[in-house]
């Protein structure tokens, strides 16, 4: 309903952001991810925001998302990331959304990976589904908040809220800052081309 209200009130634009836990083992805890895509598993289940009858004053009952998250805006934002000096911080990568709230087991990280995920969380991609529904520019990023438990005999990688939330608040300044600097950035280039 929110991403329906913003665009019935004008938005022409989605920033998404989420905390997730990193699958790629390239990526550190605190670093950002660019989403570039994203796999629904919870729409694979039929969980989906798009059931039920279709509004038309929204888009189209059957809606494309091939390029679910805008190619532009993601240059933009690596754009950005050099400028700000934190390339080495920011990635490019597949993200998926699962229900929780219990956090994902091994077999399921695994299998996620050899799925080529990059990034798992709880939220954002039923937002993106109805943004690109809604025919809203879409770009997204997560904040790696913890390394996913791909190893039984390890306990190092468990997955705890608490750490979650220390990572999101040591992060929250370079968050705002890489937010700030996007969104001025598209801004900068709406309003030139609108001149």
């Amino acid at each position: 309903m929110p991403v329906r209200v913003m665009k019935l009130v004008g938005c022409t634009h989605l920033i998404a952001t989420n905390a997730a836990g990193g699958l790629n083992t390239k990526f550190k805890v605190g670093d950002i991810m660019i989403v570039r895509d994203h796999i629904n598993m919870m729409g694979f289940a039929g969980n989906n925001p798009l059931q039920g009858p279709n509004d038309p004053r929204f888009g189209p009952r059957f809606p494309p998302m091939t390029r679910a998250y805008d190619t532009h805006y993601i240059k933009v934002a690596k754009k950005v990331a050099k400028d700000m000096n934190i390339v080495n911080d920011v990635h490019e990568g597949v993200y998926t959304c699962l229900g929780g709230p219990n956090y994902e087991t091994v077999a399921e990280l695994r299998m996620l990976r050899t799925l080529g995920i990059d990034a798992v969380g709880m939220s954002t991609v039923h937002e993106v589904v109805t943004a690109r529904h809604c025919d809203l520019k879409v770009f997204a990023f997560s904040l790696i908040t913890n390394k996913c438990a791909l190893d039984y005999d390890s306990s190092d990688d468990d997955a705890n809220h608490e750490e979650v939330v220390t990572v999101g608040k040591n992060r929250q300044h370079i968050c705002a800052q890489f937010t700030r600097r996007v969104v001025q950035a598209i801004s900068d280039e709406i309003n030139s081309n609108q001149n």
